[in-house]
């Protein structure tokens, strides 16, 4: 028996206050595991398990094919109580193949037999955190990012679960449910994940207009005073022909705002209200339970009236061992990251904290790092898709990363100027915020996409996969390769110091080129995230050699950002336009040139760091070239 309380999630903030939040209900909140599933839910062409009150579904897993048979129905509240069954095969079998159980004979009952196909299928991105009391699990709560493509339809939404575990009690259960609804506002979900993508797939029936249907449940919902009323008169707005601008005008939101609600509306429809707002408005499709009822409650308020949460990490150690195989170290090191990445993508797409966009981004470069230091000893054609997918998603985390940067920059800069020169820099701020703009709306289309969503779900599976992506263990003529950690990594770690080496005699002394010192700070990049990523199993000078590439690549990269600030500024004042003199098609000269003075001055300070950093340049790397970093350097080798 699954006994479970399921609620709504409203949006993106919910989902990421939970995903950070550290007690519920005065229960302690393990860190979170990221989690990457793929559903497809199964029945006879004339839904005979339906009509016996089940459904069932298939799940690829590491280990195998899990397929879950589960009761419908059964909510009392945000309370779920469902029979359920499970089995576990190698692979897909017919139901008369699979080994003799409860769940096999519950099968051959409903079924009559029959064969089964797919209904619709359903992707779900899972943040798992166990529901601790005295150090024991006593519930296990998931934060869910659904989406449902059942036939043409597609539905997106996000929904928490709290499932009882063998050693808690309902009463707990209980105090957690009510914490969510009185402390956290959300609303108890009457149905189940299956019910509402049921209610997706019939909702094509042909003797459905839904068109008006929708337009008059979107007419209905308008009339709420709260976020979805307001949504409901934007869309309604959108559909008598009106643009995105006038929209935007008549329910003050951007134009920006206004075209991606416009994109969720188109992808997943009604399915973007929680099922007890979409209540009398869809005909029932369940014959064994009749019309579906759920409880008025509350709108729901505003976001910001939630408190401030403290942040967590997860996890925190990859789990290296020296014995493990190279194929071993680099699963686990991209699973450490991948974890990171997918934690921080809702908070990357609420967009109102940076770091959580910088986080996410820092954790896809690691990925990708990964590959290339590990890239020896791994079967490069087998993770050659991945790269392509997390090069992909670095590069649009980046564009906005970017913009970011170079505007906190400039913050710094502001706050030394005096009051009434605080202005100089707004006609330089519009332009940048024009292009952050256009950044973000490719970043958030990106992480919308089909594509994306598809990438997650086989990078996860592939994950789970012991020696995954290995290379052949023996060469071509039969000799054994190396492919253990301690075999490995002074190999790894000497090449990557040696490629920074290389650079010592073109360094130093006058008129050292630019772009060399920034091919400098990559090199060092790579020996900073070889020592990172084999910390645990390196003696402690490791954190000592850490430390000092910090520093240079600190210094490096705030010359590059010199680099790159000067010529966008110049840019400005030549074009009056974000960094177009690098497009391929340059626009034409203006007219008159871009009068202000307030920019220059800043391009002149900025010019001023290209003089100084290259001058103190010389005392960060002696750091790096001394005999002190290499002994820490062959210290922290020993211990393999």
């Amino acid at each position: 028996m699954e006994v479970e309380a399921k609620f709504s999630l409203p949006d993106q903030e919910y989902l990421h206050r939970l995903h950070v939040t550290t007690r519920l209900a005065g229960f302690p909140l393990a860190k979170g595991q990221t989690k990457v599933v793929h559903d497809t839910y199964m029945d006879t062409p004339e839904r005979k398990i339906l009509a016996g009150g089940y459904a069932c579904r298939f799940r690829q897993e590491a280990d195998g094919l899990r397929i879950t048979l589960k009761g419908i129905g059964g909510a009392f509240g945000a309370i779920h109580k469902r029979e359920e069954m499970e089995l576990i095969l190698p692979a897909v079998q017919p139901i008369e193949e699979w080994p003799t159980c409860p769940l096999r004979e519950k099968m051959f009952q409903l079924s009559n037999g029959e064969r089964i196909n797919p209904l619709f299928e359903m992707h779900q991105t899972r943040v798992i955190r166990s529901v601790r009391q005295l150090g024991q699990t006593i519930a296990e709560l998931s934060l869910d990012d659904v989406h449902v493509t059942a036939g043409s339809n597609e539905q997106s939404y996000y929904e928490l679960e709290v499932e009882l575990k063998p050693l808690g009690n309902e009463g707990q259960l209980t105090a957690i449910a009510e914490a969510l609804q009185q402390k956290w506002q959300l609303r108890p979900e009457h149905l189940s994940k299956f019910e509402r993508a049921l209610i997706l797939l019939d909702s094509q029936s042909e003797d459905v207009a839904p068109g008006a249907q929708i337009l008059e449940t979107l007419a209905r919902i308008a009339e709420r005073d709260d976020w979805h009323g307001l949504r409901s008169r934007a869309w309604l707005a959108l559909d008598k022909g009106l643009s995105n601008d006038e929209v935007g005008r008549q329910v003050d939101r951007s134009k920006r705002t206004i075209r991606r609600w416009a994109e969720e509306f188109r992808k997943s429809g009604l399915g973007i209200f929680p099922s007890a707002i979409l209540e009398g408005t869809l005909p029932s499709v369940f014959p064994h339970q009749g019309k579906i009822r759920a409880e008025e409650a509350p709108p729901i308020p505003a976001p910001p009236t939630l408190p401030a949460l403290p942040s967590i990490k997860i996890p925190e150690k990859p789990g290296l061992q020296a014995d493990d195989s190279m194929a071993e170290v680099t699963r686990k090191t991209l699973s450490f990251q991948f974890q990171h990445m997918l934690f921080h993508e809702p908070g990357t797409q609420l967009g109102q904290e940076a770091e959580e966009l910088h986080d996410m981004r820092v954790a896809t470069r690691r990925m990708r790092a990964a590959l290339r230091v590990f890239g020896d000893y791994l079967d490069k054609k087998k993770w050659a898709a991945f790269e392509k997918d997390l090069r992909r998603t670095g590069r649009v985390l980046g564009e906005v990363r970017d913009l970011d940067v170079f505007w906190e920059k400039t913050q710094l800069y502001q706050d030394t100027l005096s009051p009434e020169r605080k202005e100089e820099l707004s006609a330089l701020q519009k332009v940048w915020q024009a292009e952050r703009d256009q950044a973000r709306d490719r970043l958030l289309n990106h992480l919308a996409s089909e594509r994306y969503r598809k990438f997650k779900e086989s990078f996860s599976e592939f994950l789970e996969t012991r020696e995954a992506g290995a290379a052949p263990v023996f060469g071509k003529a039969g000799e054994p390769q190396p492919r253990r950690l301690r075999h490995a990594a002074p190999v790894i770690l000497y090449r990557q110091w040696a490629a920074m080496r290389a650079f010592e005699e073109w360094t130093i002394g006058p008129d050292v080129p630019l772009v060399r010192l920034h091919q400098l700070r990559i090199a060092s990049k790579g020996l900073r995230y070889s020592l990172e990523f084999l910390e645990e199993v390196l003696g402690p000078e490791s954190k000592l050699l850490v430390k000092e590439l910090k520093k240079l690549q600190d210094h490096l990269g705030n010359l590059q950002d010199a680099v790159v600030a000067s010529n966008l500024l110049r840019d400005f004042l030549t074009w009056g336009t974000w960094g177009h003199s690098h497009s391929k098609k340059a626009p034409p000269l203006p007219i008159a040139p871009v009068v202000a003075p307030g920019v220059a001055t800043y391009l002149a300070a900025r010019q001023a760091e290209l003089q100084e950093l290259p001058a103190t340049f010389p005392q960060v790397w002696s750091r790096i070239v001394s005999q002190e970093f290499k002994q820490n350097l062959i210290s922290a080798l020993k211990v393999l």
